[in-house]
C-alpha cells in the first residue's frame, strides 16, 4: 500500500497540485479547475483517486484534505518546494560551494522560493549587474557581506549611503585592506554617515556574496572550478528576504564593526 500511495502522490502532477492546493483550504471543483489551468475531465478522476486513497474527503459540494491526508501533505511541501527550488536553477546549485551556507539555512533552502540567475553580461564585464543595482537603489534597508573587490563597489555603496538607506557591509579582511589601500577617501565618507556600518569579518576568507534587502535578497556563491563568475540568485518572495536576512547576519554576528579605518580600529 506504501508504495501504491507514493505513487498516486507524486506520479501525478496533477494529484500532487491538487493536495498543495488543498492544505490551504477547503476548495470546490470550479475553485481547483481556475486555479490549476485544468478541465473537469482533467480534475475530477485524480480527485477521485486521492478520495480512494482517503487523503481527500468531500462535503456537499467541497473538497478537502482528510486528517491522514493533512499530516501527509504537511510532510511532503517542504520536500516539494526544495526540488522546486534545486531544480529551477540545477545547473547553478551542482556547480557552487553550497558548504558555504551554514546548514541551518542550507536545510531551510525551500524558502527562497521562485529565484533567478543574474550576471553581467559579456559586453559589460567589468560593470555592475542592472538588476543588482537597479534594486538595491529602490530599498530602504540594505546589508551586504562582500566576498571579492569590484572597483565601482566603493562609489555604488557610497551613493547608496548618501541616499539615506540603511546600509551595512561586512567583509573578509583581505578583501577590506584592498578596499581601504585603493579607495580610502571613499571609505572615510561612508563611515561619516550614521546610516552606514562597517563590519570586517577575520575568519571569513571564502564567504558567499549577500546582498539581504527589504525589497529583494540575491547571493553569489563561489563555483566549484577555479573560474571565478559573478553569477547571482535573485529572490523577491518574503520568505526568501527573511532567509537573506539570517544569512547576513550569521557573518555579522562573527565580525567586528569598524569606527575609524586607522589600523583597524575596533567598536
Amino acid at each position: 500500500m506504501e508504495n501504491n500511495l507514493l505513487n498516486r502522490i507524486f506520479l501525478s502532477e496533477k494529484r500532487k497540485n491538487v493536495l498543495l492546493l488543498l492544505l490551504e483550504g477547503p476548495k470546490d471543483i470550479e475553485t481547483i479547475k481556475k486555479t490549476l489551468n485544468a478541465s473537469a475531465t482533467a480534475v475530477q478522476p485524480q480527485v477521485k483517486k486521492l478520495k480512494e486513497q482517503h487523503l481527500v474527503v468531500q462535503e456537499k459540494n467541497f473538497y478537502k484534505l482528510s486528517e491522514i491526508g493533512r499530516v501527509v501533505v504537511e510532510k511532503m511541501k517542504p520536500l516539494v518546494d526544495t526540488i522546486t527550488v534545486l531544480e529551477e536553477n540545477a545547473n547553478y546549485w551542482a556547480e557552487r560551494e553550497v558548504n558555504e551556507v551554514p546548514p541551518f539555512l542550507l536545510r531551510r533552502i525551500s524558502e527562497l522560493g521562485h529565484c533567478a540567475i543574474i550576471e553581467p553580461q559579456i559586453d559589460y564585464m567589468f560593470e555592475l549587474i542592472p538588476e543588482y543595482v537597479k534594486n538595491a537603489r529602490m530599498a530602504k534597508e540594505l546589508k551586504a557581506t562582500i566576498s571579492y573587490f569590484h572597483p565601482l563597489f566603493p562609489s555604488f555603496f557610497l551613493e547608496i549611503a548618501e541616499k539615506g538607506i540603511m546600509i551595512s557591509l561586512v567583509f573578509p579582511e583581505s578583501v577590506l585592506k584592498r578596499w581601504v589601500e585603493d579607495y580610502r577617501e571613499q571609505t572615510e565618507q561612508y563611515l561619516k554617515k550614521e546610516n552606514a556600518k562597517l563590519f570586517v569579518c577575520t575568519d571569513c576568507e571564502k564567504i558567499p556574496a549577500v546582498v539581504a534587502a527589504d525589497n529583494f535578497m540575491a547571493m553569489a556563491l563561489f563555483p566549484k572550478s577555479t573560474v571565478f563568475d559573478r553569477k547571482y540568485v535573485i529572490c523577491f518572495e518574503p520568505g526568501a528576504l527573511v532567509w537573506g536576512k539570517e544569512l547576513y547576519d550569521y557573518y555579522e554576528q562573527r565580525s567586528k564593526q569598524i569606527k575609524n579605518i586607522d589600523n583597524y580600529t575596533y567598536a
